[in-house]
């Protein structure tokens, strides 16, 4: 918008000059004027006075050059906001600058908004206006993934016209809830759609009941022109479906009771038969216990079990170490099948605390998991590692090729094999 200071102000500010000057005082008369329309603040200086346009002033002239601004500023040098950092992507989103998403306007976040400006054929001033921004939002393909299980507030700024919409993937569990408000924008409007782009309908004002645990996505696009934005986001993560057993890095949980790995081999074995209400485990004709003892020196001492497909192993004395007691060290689940009296088990009878079974998806996983699984395999199979203090899990995919969003997970094992 076009400023222009009015001729009344300006014989004011002359006036007050020669008054100064004329009394001989030591202290110059101070003046108040307001600041840039765009700063929003009113900043006190003594005079001579000097705003953002160039003033010189003498006891004789007073010469003042206006530039008029391209558009409205949206951030600069010394702030600190959710604005600076969406330029900060927007920079590194273009190629001006690897900058750290942090927030904070500075020298490296103002060498990068001049090289864009440059770039773009903007006036180079360093002021991050609407024009920058909507330049940038144009020319940049990434989108900025939110977190689906974040506790706080997520707040982001960006910019959008009705045929460039900004999206915002977001991972999220069953059962959550999401608020998902425009608090500065005129004119945008909010869109959630699932993963196969399918638009969802709000449950009730800005609110989406999300009943599938996947991968979503929030658009942001005003009816008309280009408009830059701020989104607030708020997610309420649901409670995930848990089966009987809860597989975790280390050990496992059956119905709150947890069998962690080191424990005494001959406690859990016994608390094993007694969850799966097999009785006695000779039982072969119900299910097949599988013992086996490796009696290779080279070897530790181990035995594992079998059962309802899954598989409990035991390190426990070996020659070189007769007097180690036997511990649980490993656990492996294939998948679910049937109970002491032949009743198929329900297909989530075994999951982990986020609810990821076998049967599920690699995007079940990506969605509960987000960046906390990393892809992996070894010459045989492909499999996502997920790993926190107490271990790891290994969820395999059957498939010789790397697994894509819709392989199923065939097994989920404590540990990784490496051949």
């Amino acid at each position: 918008m076009r400023r222009i200071v009015a001729r009344p102000a300006l014989l004011v500010v002359v006036l007050a000059v020669v008054v100064a000057s004329c009394t001989g005082d030591d202290g110059a008369a101070e003046s108040t004027t307001s600041a840039p329309e765009d700063s929003g603040a009113t900043t006190t200086t003594s005079a001579p006075v000097t705003t953002e346009a160039t003033t010189t002033t003498s006891s004789t002239s007073t010469t003042t050059t206006t530039t008029e601004p391209t558009s409205p500023t949206l951030a600069v040098q010394g702030d600190t906001n959710e604005t600076v950092e969406a330029i900060q992507f927007l920079l590194n989103c273009n190629g001006y600058g690897e900058l750290t998403l942090d927030g904070v306007f500075g020298p490296a976040t103002l060498a990068a908004v001049e090289a864009a400006q440059a770039g773009l054929g903007l006036a180079v001033d360093g002021r991050v206006k609407e024009d920058t921004m909507a330049a940038l939002s144009r020319s940049c393909a990434d989108q900025r993934r939110l977190d689906g299980e974040s506790e706080d507030t997520i707040t982001i700024v960006g910019n959008a016209t009705a045929d460039d919409p900004e999206v915002f993937p977001i991972a999220l569990l069953a059962n959550s809830t999401m608020a998902a408000t425009i608090t500065r924008g005129v004119g945008a409007e909010v869109t959630v759609k699932g993963a196969d782009g399918e638009e969802i309908d709000p449950a009730a004002e800005s609110t989406w009941q999300i009943e599938a645990t996947g991968d979503y996505v929030i658009e942001v696009a005003p009816n008309a022109g280009v408009v830059t934005f701020t989104l607030a986001v708020i997610v309420t993560p649901g409670e995930p479906d848990t089966g009987d057993w809860i597989l975790e890095t280390d050990g496992l949980s059956y119905r709150g009771t947890k069998l962690s790995h080191g424990d005494d081999a001959a406690t859990v074995i016994e608390q094993i038969f007694e969850f799966f209400g097999h009785g006695i485990r000779g039982a072969l004709d119900e299910f097949d216990t599988d013992w086996y003892t490796v009696t290779d020196p080279g070897d530790m001492g181990l035995r594992g079990i079998f059962i309802e497909n899954f598989a409990f192993l035991f390190f426990g004395p070996d020659p070189n170490n007769p007097d180690r007691p036997e511990t649980f060290v490993r656990h492996r689940y294939e998948g679910p099948s049937v109970d002491a009296e032949g009743d198929p088990r329900p297909r989530d009878y075994a999951t982990t605390a986020e609810g990821i079974t076998v049967g599920d998806t690699l995007l079940d996983l990506k969605a509960a998991y987000g960046d906390g699984v990393s892809s992996g395999s070894n010459s045989e199979e492909h499999y996502y590692r997920y790993s926190d203090s107490g271990g790891e899990l290994c969820f395999y995919f059957d498939t010789d090729e790397e697994p894509d969003d819709f392989s199923p997970i065939v097994e989920i094992a404590s540990e990784c094999r490496s051949g």
